[in-house]
């Protein structure tokens, strides 16, 4: 089951909307990444492992999301020592793969082209990390590594908070979708496969209750209760904060997989949430340009789609200020800095909301007197912020 992302292998991409925004994440979230844990890394050594990497590129010429990464380290190439591997198990897939690599190992880039299953080749992986920071990208078509492989790689050595160990990876919602029908229909035997995926039947229950959970017995609640659980265990047993975004091939459409991000660090969480958020505004205007989107909206796709960019832009406005006035309170007006508290400040915007959201956010409570700039930082995300003086009520 485990092959290469089928939106890597179709040729018509720009109907393939969920591919867009995958893809937008992990080109701003890669190049931060080789960066950051890069500068304090011996040699500012950096792994990064493709373990579904597909073609490569697209045959319009479009990098795929291994030639994302590939280019991302070409970028780098200068300050950082970055050793890419990239696995690919579909002959032919492989076959363009190869040619890809080729072109930035002639570049003097230190990458390679893996055939055959990634899991044969993930130790080899590792063990290239040891005392590295590692990014692992696993982007399957259906079912990934089991689960207790990535327990196995994720709670050893590389469960400390250094050197760096993130992951992304394709948590298959069609898959939970079909194999939890399977179960509704007491085809419990077929539906076995599904405890290696999850290291466990524990996700029969859950999709069971979810199910019955729901007033129109759809399905939606359940791969959103299964892909949040199997990122609970997953963080959990790697000592990692979890972050669960659902793609879509519409809005109004269930979830295709859940894109499942771990790491240990607030650094990780604060960049993370900004890639989403920035690919989140590039998918909805690639939406927009589609004739076959959104038939109930009331204007040109487009339109619509700048309405609603703006229409969340202003909501993410208003629910960071409403978390960072909840931690100042919190905190009885002590200074905090903002990077330490990622995941409150973004809170239930954490998907759309940018970096630019949160000094919009910054700039109105500085303006209202609600909050100052104790420390500014080098970095909006290392600034500290306090309560005015006195502390407002409310």
């Amino acid at each position: 089951m485990s092959t290469g992302t089928s939106g890597d292998l179709l040729d018509d991409r720009n109907k393939h909307a969920q591919s867009v925004f995958k893809h937008e994440i992990l080109r701003h979230y890669i190049k931060p990444f080789i960066a950051m844990p890069g500068s304090t890394a011996a040699d500012n050594r950096v792994v990064i492992l493709d373990g579904f990497a597909g073609r490569g590129r697209y045959p319009d010429g479009e990098p795929a999301s291994a030639e994302l990464i590939l280019q991302a380290i070409r970028e780098l190439q200068a300050s950082r020592k970055v050793t890419g591997f990239f696995a690919e198990k579909e002959r032919v897939s492989f076959e363009s793969l190869s040619r890809v690599v080729r072109e930035y190992q002639a570049g003097g880039l230190d990458v390679l082209a893996l055939p055959g299953n990634v899991e044969n080749h993930l130790d080899k992986v590792v063990a290239a990390a040891i005392g590295v920071p590692l990014f692992l990208f696993l982007d399957p078509c259906g079912a990934g590594l089991p689960f207790e492989r990535l327990r196995t790689v994720l709670s050893g050595p590389r469960r400390e908070n250094r050197p760096q160990t993130e992951v992304l990876l394709n948590f298959s919602a069609d898959l939970s979708r079909r194999t939890g029908g399977l179960l509704n229909k007491n085809s419990d035997a077929e539906a076995a496969w599904m405890d290696d995926a999850c290291g466990g039947p524990w996700w029969r229950d859950i999709a069971m209750n979810a199910l019955r959970a729901s007033e129109k017995g759809s399905f939606e609640p359940v791969v959103h209760a299964v892909a949040e659980e199997y990122a609970r265990r997953l963080a959990e047993v790697s000592g990692s904060f979890p972050i669960v975004v659902p793609v879509r091939r519409r809005l109004h459409h269930q979830p295709i997989y859940h894109l499942i991000f771990l790491t240990r660090s607030p650094y990780g969480l604060w960049v993370f949430a900004d890639a989403v958020g920035k690919a989140r505004a590039i998918y909805l205007r690639h939406l927009g340009q589609l004739d076959d989107d959104e038939p109930e909206m009331l204007f040109t796709p487009a339109d619509d789609m700048e309405w609603l960019i703006e229409r969340e832009w202003n909501k993410a406005i208003e629910i960071v200020k409403g978390n960072i006035r909840n931690l100042l309170r919190a905190r009885k007006g002590q200074p905090f800095k903002l990077v330490q508290e990622a995941k409150a400040v973004f809170g239930s915007s954490y998907g759309f909301a940018t970096e630019s959201v949160v000094v919009a956010a910054l700039q109105a409570l500085v303006a209202s007197r609600e909050a100052v700039i104790v420390d500014p930082g080098k970095r909006l995300r290392e600034r500290v912020i306090g309560a005015a003086s006195p502390l407002r009520a409310g």
